[in-house]
């Protein structure tokens, strides 16, 4: 039994800048590569790190860049339930602008997640909860098979937990609305929350707070949660790391407190090194030792 996520999967070009440029300007960068990317692929990579049984459902085109977007994925151990025929599209592509102090800027070309289709009837049969990541739901064919997806979650009462971006709610935002009170947990950062309306949700809502670390709310009531202190170097994928923790401590029925601990601590821990994906477990369990946190993992 496993976790399904949906949502997209990318070959990203982490470009580490001196400072952000004027238009038209010409800067040298400290450092560029590429790099396994895209929200969905980013938190099924992490759930795997963290020993949970996690499927990614993308549509990652054909050309090499989708060995690429999803090298970090395979190494973790995911499961890769892509949609059927990626023919000639191009994969998914995002240039992350790295500011000093970590702040990332996003130029992105979706590509072949857009036209992700409809999985096969049986996508659901062994799955336990449905994540989605908020750009799932934009636009094409991959917000179809999204909210069909969703609608079968809900027929089989499978929970569903869903990661809003900026792109979705400034685009979406009264659809977006309308689909939170079917969500489990709902994950944002604040001007997510706001620009989605989801103050009032009924449910979870964890809300993602950078420096100052998480605030959860649940039927009204909550509590913040501190941020771990860390040199941020490349903030990029710091929330989905942030989901990957939180679900798989909500997942083994840990305290909201916990869940929350370990969330902030991925979070840090992705802002210290370049790349939006996690590193290996080794890595993860000294980085949370020494921060008083290996408690709050099963691996």
């Amino acid at each position: 039994m496993s976790i399904l996520v949906v949502g997209d999967a990318n070959l990203d070009l982490a470009g580490i800048l001196p400072g952000f440029p004027a238009e038209g300007d010409d800067v040298a960068l400290a450092d560029l590569r590429w790099v396994s990317g895209g929200a969905a692929a980013n938190v099924a990579t992490g759930l795997a790190l963290l020993d949970v049984s996690a499927q990614i459902l993308a549509r990652v085109g054909s050309d090499p860049a989708a060995d690429v977007a999803l090298a970090a994925a395979r190494a973790a151990g995911v499961a890769l339930a892509r949609g059927p025929g990626d023919g000639d599209m191009a994969p998914g592509r995002c240039f992350a602008a790295v500011s000093p102090g970590g702040a990332r800027t996003f130029f992105s070309f979706r590509g072949a997640n857009v036209a992700l289709a409809d999985p096969p009837g049986d996508a659901l049969d062994q799955v336990t909860w449905l994540h989605v990541a908020g750009h799932a739901l934009l636009t094409g064919r991959q917000r179809e098979t999204t909210l069909h997806l969703l609608e079968q979650a809900h027929r089989r009462a499978i929970p569903v937990s869903l990661d809003l971006c900026l792109p979705l709610v400034r685009a979406r935002a009264a659809d977006t609305l309308a689909l939170l009170p079917h969500c489990t947990i709902v994950f944002g950062n604040e001007a997510e929350i706001a620009a989605a309306g989801a103050e009032g949700v009924t449910g979870l809502l964890v809300i993602k707070r950078g420096v100052h670390g998480c605030r959860v709310l649940s039927a009204g009531n909550g509590f913040d949660h501190p941020a771990i202190p860390v040199i941020a170097v490349d903030t990029t994928g710091c929330g989905d790391a942030f989901v990957a923790g939180f679900l798989s401590a909500y997942r083994r029925n840990e305290p909201l407190e916990r869940c929350a601990a370990l969330a902030n601590g991925l979070g840090a821990l992705v802002a210290s090194s370049v790349g939006a994906a996690l590193p290996p477990r080794e890595t993860i369990r000294a980085f949370l030792a020494a921060h008083g946190l290996d408690d709050t993992l099963s691996i």
